[in-house]
């Protein structure tokens, strides 16, 4: 593994892991972000075990950093993404000695900006997409109302919410430190507010896909997603699958949001994702 700083912002060094494939064939690079609501995370979350069928598969992968909210609000946050894939096509092959050829996967918040980036034809174009329990907007009322999973849960109050803040960006999130920043932004139906801040209804369009407008610019996208999401809702999913040409939506039964946490759960996902990256490459 090889760690580069692909950006630096207000004197935040941003990172990324790049993982080579063993195998002489590998062509394409995986390029992550994680999850965690925009708000918590870690560039290195994704368990080896899934990592690793990747690289045996035959893709190099590359785990990227983003700045998290809401010390750092999504334009900005949309920037180190931008960053990440642009440096990643300008020095692939000087900094790693592969192809800038590229699939961008994220889960959750991930899978929103992986397919934020995707659709932006400022960008390099990604050859595949794969979106676990991602989103592709945040102008829902989902998004932006109480969630009433998380109303069921002790409140956090927001002078805790207001001590958990800190006060300089930062890009790794620890859920245990970040956790009750999300649950606060969840119960209140402030997420929109904390992750972007103070807007218009006009402002979030450029940050939220719309059928018509921008998913003829995606290229193929796995979908995986629960029916039984409480985070975020499986309509999202089926929403992406409806609007996209080349796509293919894998439909887990009962489980939780991030049901790839435990791994049989989420090994057949996986591995289906890679018989689709097959069929586009």
């Amino acid at each position: 593994m090889q760690t580069i700083i692909f950006a630096k912002k207000n004197g935040l060094a941003l990172k990324g892991d790049f993982y080579p494939s063993p195998r002489p064939d590998a062509a394409k690079t995986i390029i992550y972000f994680h999850g965690g609501g925009l708000i918590w995370g870690l560039r290195n979350d994704l368990p080896e075990t899934y990592r690793n069928l990747f690289l045996e598969a035959g893709y190099h992968f590359f785990a990227v950093d983003y700045r998290l909210a809401p010390e750092t609000k999504l334009p900005a946050i949309y920037e180190d993404v931008q960053d990440a894939i642009s440096w990643f096509e300008a020095n692939a092959r000087a900094e790693f000695g592969v192809a800038n050829a590229f699939i961008l996967f994220g889960r959750s918040a991930g899978a929103y900006l992986a397919l934020q980036a995707a659709a932006d034809a400022t960008l390099p174009t990604a050859d595949a997409v794969l979106s676990f329990y991602g989103y592709a907007s945040i102008g829902g009322s989902w998004y932006q109302n109480p969630s009433p999973h998380y109303a069921k849960l002790p409140t956090i109050p927001a002078d805790l919410k207001t001590a958990l803040t800190g006060k300089t960006e930062l890009t790794e999130g620890y859920i245990e430190k970040r956790y009750a920043l999300y649950i606060y932004c969840r119960q209140t139906g402030q997420w929109l507010d904390e992750v972007f801040g103070p807007h218009q209804d006009t402002d979030i369009d450029a940050f939220s896909l719309e059928d018509m407008r921008d998913f003829s610019f995606l290229p193929p996208v796995f979908i995986a997603h629960s029916t039984t999401d409480k985070d975020v809702p499986y309509t999202e999913a089926e929403k992406i699958a409806q609007t996209i040409f080349q796509n293919e939506l894998f439909t887990v039964q009962n489980l939780e949001h991030d049901f790839d946490s435990n791994i049989d759960n989420g090994l057949p996902a996986y591995k289906q994702a890679l018989r689709f990256l097959e069929t586009y490459k």
